[in-house]
């Protein structure tokens, strides 16, 4: 060392120069070589470990799979309750789809450390359909029979085939029966365990606090060691509840919370901190229902063809949902399975709302508004459309009325509470138009929205919608177990339904998952329900390691 020393300083002050300088670019790309080889014989990987904490409006009441129907609830029952499909070793199809046979891994624990048997998803079938849980699942359960095999083993049976029960499978988590067989349902909301639950899914209850006036402001869950599959890569999933949007983004931007779900387009302009955007698509759509006994103008199939040509969904989806969406063609969105891609809204090349009223006979008069003699009366083509309170349908509501204004056609908004319009104006099915959404679920099957046997409440033909062939074709597809079949049956019954138009499909809005830039592994893909997107929560991680290839 002290010769090479010796050597630097006998050289000119030039030589040392160039010398120092070719010693930095041989560390330099040594360095890079380094780093590429290591690149190159290595990869990046999830490890264990962090904290995540979730922003959600509202409250948690009852995380049980049996009796949740709050985004809160299902969200945390999907963290912390396992799925029929999760732990089934074995789904058999028998006796042409009227018999279920499902076989259990084996040694799977609740977190209390009982097994996890038949019994449990026995029990939990069997309280979903008591009427005495109230369950909003229980319409899917009706008629199907739960029998035990053996410890991890039993049988569904069904009095008739239907195409879509792997999807009812996909709804069904499992409840310890062990902990709630002693209590009548009518009492499960005073169990501790609908707040403290003991699940079998990847997360387990660790901790919650809450105000003086009981509001729960925070729920803590920890990654489960014994979960039967792979154990979850974040160490801690939190839940912080709000009563306010505003709130929430302001946790969001100051750090305190890392992922909101549910947002509006318009609300991430609010977002000041960086961010990652992931887009669910959500089968389910908004449309405008039209009443046709309340109406005679909604009586013409040329008056309803008209209201939609006249909307154009493309700029709806740019105006009211930043384009995070897609424009809704018919009763079953785009994207989904059993979409009909070559649905057009019926219209034809060139043809304007103008054009089909002027032919149909309907003149404007001084006023710039179109009316018509029928039976010796004038009728004006004045409509009502009921808008539920909410700010984004009631922006909608203003572009629809300023188009079909355009066209002639007088249009009167009547804005009213979501709660109002649940209770009262869809129960009396007193509207001429409404605009409200439909979620068609996992299956898609479309007999509660289309069929003629669901026109008055309880059913969801917000249409009063009555067609024969519609009916053939929703009852065949409920039966038909032959896939590339039952797609072609969808297919038509989209067009009939199509064809009649008896509602505007406007849009159907993809589901905002924002996060912050640490978090990796959520995917953008189809999902039944916004819950459904911490399906998969396990693989989701904060920290990676590199290890060799």
């Amino acid at each position: 060392m002290i010769r090479l020393k010796k050597i630097f300083w006998a050289l000119s002050w030039s030589e040392r120069t160039v010398f120092i300088v070719a010693f930095i670019a041989a560390l330099i790309s040594s360095s890079v070589l380094a780093g590429i080889a290591v690149a190159k014989s290595t990869k990046i990987v999830p490890t264990y470990g962090g904290e995540h904490s979730e922003g959600i409006l509202g409250q948690p009441s009852y995380i049980n799979p049996v009796i949740a129907s709050t985004e809160a609830d299902k969200n945390l029952v999907r963290l912390i309750f396992s799925n029929i499909k999760d732990v089934a070793d074995k789904i058999e199809i028998l006796n042409d789809g009227r018999l279920w046979k499902i076989r259990l891994k084996e040694n799977i624990r609740w977190q209390d450390g009982e097994k996890l048997t038949s019994d449990d998803v026995i029990f939990t079938v069997q309280k979903i359909q008591d009427p005495d849980s109230s369950s909003p699942l229980s319409s899917r359960w009706q008629g199907v029979a739960a029998d035990r095999l053996s410890e991890i083993e039993l049988q569904f049976s069904l009095a008739n085939p239907y195409a879509f029960f792997s999807d009812t499978l996909g709804t069904l988590y499992i409840l310890p029966k062990h902990l709630f067989a002693d209590v009548p349902p009518a009492n499960w909301h005073l169990s501790d365990y609908n707040i403290k639950p003991v699940g079998s899914g990847p997360y387990k209850f660790l901790s919650y606090e809450k105000r003086p006036d009981g509001f729960i402001y925070l729920y803590r869950l920890e990654a489960w060691d014994r979960y039967f599959e792979k154990k979850p890569f974040i160490k801690n999933f939190n839940f912080q509840f709000f009563v306010r949007t505003d709130d929430l983004i302001k946790s969001f931007n100051s750090g305190q919370i890392d992922g909101i779900g549910g947002l509006e387009p318009q609300s991430l302009t609010e977002l000041k901190r960086p961010y990652e955007t992931f887009s669910f698509a959500l089968p389910s759509y908004y449309a405008v229902f039209l009443n046709q006994s309340k109406s005679i103008p909604l009586k013409e199939l040329e008056v309803r063809r008209a209201l939609a040509v006249a909307i154009e969904g493309e700029n709806l989806v740019a105006e009211i949902l930043g384009g995070r969406g897609k424009v809704a063609l018919g009763p079953i969105p785009e994207g989904t399975p059993y979409f009909n891609a070559e649905l057009q809204k019926g219209r034809v090349p060139g043809e304007t709302a103008e054009d089909i009223l002027d032919k149909a006979g309907w003149k404007k008069n001084n006023d710039g508004y179109r009316e018509k003699n029928i039976k010796n009366a004038v009728v004006k083509l004045e409509l009502n459309i009921i808008v539920p309170q909410i700010n984004f349908l009631t922006k909608t509501a203003v572009l629809l009325k300023d188009a079909w204004e355009k066209a002639g056609i007088k249009t009167n908004l009547i804005i009213q509470p979501p709660e109002e319009i649940s209770r009262n104006t869809i129960k009396n099915r007193d509207y001429e138009m409404l605009l409200f959404g439909n979620v068609l679920g996992p299956s898609f099957d479309l007999f509660s929205f289309w069929h003629s046997g669901e026109r008055f409440y309880p059913g969801l033909n917000l249409s009063l919608y009555n067609n024969k062939k519609a009916d053939s074709l929703i009852e065949s597809i409920r039966q038909n177990l032959d896939t590339e079949n039952r797609r072609a049956q969808f297919n038509e019954l989209q067009m009939v339904i199509l064809n009649d138009q008896p509602a505007i499909f406007l849009y159907s809005p993809d589901y905002i998952y924002i996060s912050n830039k640490d978090l990796g592994g959520p995917e953008a893909r189809l999902i039944a329900e916004p819950a459904d997107r911490f399906v998969g929560a396990s693989n989701w991680y904060l920290k990676t390691a590199r290890v060799l290839k």
